[in-house]
């Protein structure tokens, strides 16, 4: 899976974390192709941790252009607990898992997030859409308005 234009949602720092984490499961689409199961617990952990970090950089870009987070959390967390139910799913397999299995796993993990960035970060596009693509959230305490189109 490759992260594209399409995928972006007008921010160099969310698209770079988003490009992290699109890296993590290709990494983890190739443990399951390799049923490597003691690795991909570990890559598992990666994306827990990576996401976690996305989340608050998310939040703190949108707290800087006054976005209400409200929904977008929930979202975060719809998305967490999918891919632990994709980790637990496999992880109960210990690497037995059918072609099927596999690639529906796959698919799974790349369409989750695929669709996180897409449909529940839309909203979040249309607020950004009205600033620089390098905007940074102010961290010297101004008003974090720096980088307006």
């Amino acid at each position: 899976m490759i992260f594209s234009k399409e995928l972006s949602v007008g921010n160099r720092i969310i698209d770079s974390e988003h490009k992290n984490l699109h890296g993590i499961i290709n990494g983890i689409a190739g443990l399951i192709e390799a049923r490597d199961i003691a690795t991909l617990h570990e890559a598992f952990e990666l994306l827990e941790n990576r996401l976690h970090a996305y989340f608050a950089v998310e939040e703190t870009v949108a707290q800087a252009v006054n976005f209400d987070f409200t929904q977008h959390k929930l979202s975060h967390q719809r998305l967490l607990s999918e891919f632990r139910r994709i980790k637990h799913g496999l992880m109960s397999k210990n690497g037995l898992w059918t072609k099927l299995e596999k690639a529906g796993h796959i698919t799974s993990l790349r369409k989750c997030l695929a669709r996180h960035i897409a449909e529940d970060g839309k909203p979040l596009k249309i607020v950004l859409s009205e600033y620089l693509y390098d905007f940074k959230p102010d961290s010297g305490g101004g008003s974090g308005l720096q980088g307006i189109a």
